[in-house]
C-alpha cells in the first residue's frame, strides 16, 4: 500500500525475510536506519531511510535491505527513480507517495459480516491416520462476491486481512454453541486457507462422519471490516488484481474472527440465521471516501496518444510535471508533448522519460538515435555469436579442400565458356590480363568462391 509522506522502492519481497531476526527485539521483523550503505558499496543519501531485515538464510548480525523510503519533503517520485537508475539499484516495485484518503467513521450491522465465496471444505493432506480427523478450508479465494445483500459487490484486499487470533474457532452454521474445531494452521497468500482438528464432541464427530461418507460441506467467514472503500455505481476499483465494479465495497483492512462449516454456505442475498436477531448489534469501521476511483473508460487506456492519456496512465508523474513546469498554459504542454511524441515514435518508455524530465524534441531524437544504435550493435553481436555457434553442415565441409561438388562440374563448364566469350569481346579485359584468357578464367573462379581480395582501394 502507498505511504502518505514517502515514496517506497521495494527491493525484495517481505516473505523472503525471517519473522524474527537474530538481532531484533522480539516481535520486530524489520529495522529502519538513515544514511546507510547497501550492497556493500552503494551510499544511500542521508535523507533516505533503509528498511532492513534478515533473510531466511542469514544469521547473527547479518542483514539485507528490503526497501528504500524517500520522504516527499526531500524527493519527488521522478528524482527517486532517477537516483535508483543512476546507481543501478534494481527494485521490484516503486510506489509514489499517496495522501491518505479522507475517512469517516461508519457502522454496519453485525449480520452483514458473514460471507461465502463458494468456500471449499475437505480433509487435510496429512498422514493417513490423522487425515480423517483434520479439515482444510479455503475460506476466501481472492475473488469478488457478487450482490451481497448489504455491501453489493464486495471483495477483501488480501494484503489487509488478518486473523483476530492465532487459533480461530470453527463453528457449524455460525452458531456459537455448535463448536466443530479450531485452526492450528492459518495462511493468507492469494487465498485464505485454514487447517485444524475436529473436536471430540457429538456435533463435530457427526459432521466429520458425514464428510467421510462424501457429504459436501461448504464454508463461510465472519469478517469484521476495519477500513472500507465504498465504490459508486458505474465506477471501478482494483483489488487482488481484479476490477470490482460498483455499486459495491472493498474491505481494505479487516479481521477474520470465525470460520463456519455450512450445508449451503451463506447466500449473499440472505442474512445468516445465526445472526437473525443481531440487527441492533453494530460493527464500526473507517469509510474511505471515493476520491481515487477510476472509471471503466480509464481502465482500458493502454497507449500514450495524448497528454490526457499520459495523465491517466501516470497520474502522479503528470501532476509532478505540471507542478514543476515552466511552460505557460496547457497549450505549451500539449505542443511539447506532440513534438516529443513525433521524436520518440513508438518508443513509449522513452516518451515517458523525456516528457517527465522536460526534454526538448532535439534531445529526445538524439536519445532515440543513440538507443537504436545501441540496440543495433547488440543485435549484431548476437548474430555474430549465433553464427559462431552455428553447426557446420557435413555436406558443405566435405568439399572444402577445393574439389568441385557433384553436379557443379557441368555448371562450371558453362561458366568458363561464357567467361571466354566475355574476355574475347572486351579489349579492356584483354589488356588488363595481358591477353591471357586462362588467367581471367582463374580470376573469375576465385571471385565466384569469395576468395578474391581487392587491395589498394580507399
Amino acid at each position: 500500500m502507498p505511504y502518505p509522506n514517502e515514496h517506497s522502492a521495494r527491493l525484495r519481497d517481505p516473505k523472503d525475510f525471517k519473522e524474527q531476526p537474530d538481532w531484533a527485539k522480539k516481535g520486530q521483523k524489520f529495522a529502519r536506519s538513515p544514511d546507510s550503505k547497501i550492497y556493500g558499496n552503494i551510499k544511500v543519501p542521508s535523507t533516505v531511510d533503509v528498511i532492513w531485515g534478515q533473510l531466511k538464510n542469514q544469521s547473527g548480525k547479518e542483514a539485507a535491505p528490503q526497501s528504500l523510503r524517500f520522504p516527499v519533503k526531500n524527493w519527488t517520485a521522478t528524482e527517486a527513480k532517477k537516483w535508483l537508475k543512476d546507481n543501478n539499484v534494481k527494485y521490484q516495485r516503486f510506489e509514489p507517495a499517496k495522501k491518505k484518503e479522507k475517512q469517516s467513521m461508519s457502522e454496519a450491522p453485525a449480520n452483514a459480516c458473514v460471507f461465502n465465496d463458494n468456500a471449499e471444505v475437505s480433509f487435510a493432506e496429512v498422514d493417513e491416520e490423522k487425515k480423517s480427523n483434520t479439515f482444510r478450508i479455503i475460506g476466501y479465494s481472492g475473488g469478488i462476491i457478487k450482490n451481497h445483500w448489504y455491501w453489493g459487490n464486495v471483495a477483501f484486499d488480501l494484503e489487509g486481512i488478518k486473523f483476530a487470533k492465532t487459533r480461530t474457532p470453527v463453528l457449524a452454521e455460525h452458531f456459537r454453541d455448535v463448536r466443530i474445531g479450531f485452526t492450528n494452521k492459518q495462511e493468507i497468500s492469494d487465498k485464505v486457507i485454514v487447517e485444524g482438528p475436529f473436536l471430540d464432541n457429538d456435533d463435530a464427530q457427526n459432521l466429520r462422519a458425514d464428510m467421510l461418507k462424501g457429504f459436501p460441506m461448504e464454508a463461510s467467514l465472519l469478517i469484521s471490516p476495519l477500513s472500507v472503500e465504498h465504490v459508486k455505481e458505474d465506477t471501478t476499483v482494483r483489488v487482488n488484481g481484479l476490477k470490482l465494479k460498483g455499486p459495491g465495497s472493498v474491505f481494505r483492512k479487516s479481521k477474520i474472527f470465525e470460520v463456519s462449516m455450512c450445508v449451503f454456505g451463506a447466500d449473499s442475498n440472505t442474512k445468516s440465521s445465526a445472526y437473525a436477531d443481531s440487527d441492533n448489534q453494530k460493527v464500526q469501521f473507517n469509510l474511505i471516501q471515493e476520491n481515487h476511483i477510476m472509471t471503466e473508460e480509464t481502465q482500458t487506456i493502454t497507449e500514450i496518444e495524448s497528454v490526457e492519456s499520459f495523465a491517466v496512465l501516470y497520474p502522479d508523474l503528470y501532476a509532478e510535471i505540471l507542478a514543476n513546469s515552466k511552460a505557460e498554459g496547457q497549450k505549451a504542454e500539449r505542443d511539447l508533448f506532440t513534438s516529443l511524441k513525433d521524436a520518440c515514435g513508438d518508443d513509449h518508455e522513452l516518451l515517458v522519460e523525456c516528457f517527465s524530465e522536460g526534454k526538448t524534441a532535439e534531445e529526445a531524437m538524439k536519445l532515440r538515435v543513440d538507443k537504436l544504435e545501441k540496440e543495433k550493435t547488440q543485435l549484431s553481436e548476437k548474430v555474430t555469436e549465433f553464427q559462431k555457434k552455428k553447426p557446420v553442415d557435413p555436406a558443405v565441409t566435405e568439399f572444402t579442400d577445393g574439389s568441385t561438388p557433384p553436379g557443379e562440374k557441368e555448371k562450371g563448364k558453362g561458366n568458363e565458356e561464357a567467361w571466354k566469350q566475355e574476355f574475347n569481346d572486351s579489349a579492356d579485359l584483354q589488356a588488363e590480363f595481358g591477353g591471357d584468357v586462362e588467367a581471367y578464367i582463374a580470376f573469375k573462379k576465385a571471385d565466384a568462391t569469395g576468395n578474391v581480395r581487392i587491395t589498394g582501394q580507399k
